[in-house]
């Protein structure tokens, strides 16, 4: 009666290891992209909430302000759109999209569609 030994080998603990840093390490890069899109839809909720009428260049200021004090880099002028709706308001849309390298030739491209109407 010859007993198998049972659990895991070395090769086993290796690739779980290599799958958890993998992953990891693709976690590390990507949550600060996600708690800057954090603010960038608090900056634009904090616009639906104000419920006044603003004209472009005032939104622009307002969000340049607050993307000032949450350091939020990667959003620029060009990222902002308006687009008039029914009733006289209008859609602020910010749209843009973050390249992040991993390694070498292997990139992770996330991208971002944020709008409020105003």
């Amino acid at each position: 009666m010859f007993r198998r030994q049972k659990g895991a080998s070395i090769w086993s603990i290796m690739m779980i290891g290599a799958m958890v840093g993998g992953y990891g390490m693709v976690g590390i890069q990507l949550v600060p992209v996600y708690i800057e899109n954090m603010s960038v839809k608090k900056a634009l909720e904090s616009l639906e909430k104000e419920n006044t009428k603003m004209s472009k260049a005032q939104v622009n200021r307002k969000l340049a302000a607050q993307f000032n004090i949450n350091q939020v880099e990667r959003v620029t002028k060009e990222n902002i759109h308006f687009k008039p709706t029914r009733g006289g308001k209008m859609r602020v849309s910010i749209v843009y999209d973050v390249k992040i390298d991993l390694v070498s030739n292997l990139s992770v491209l996330v991208e971002f569609d944020d709008s409020v109407e105003i």
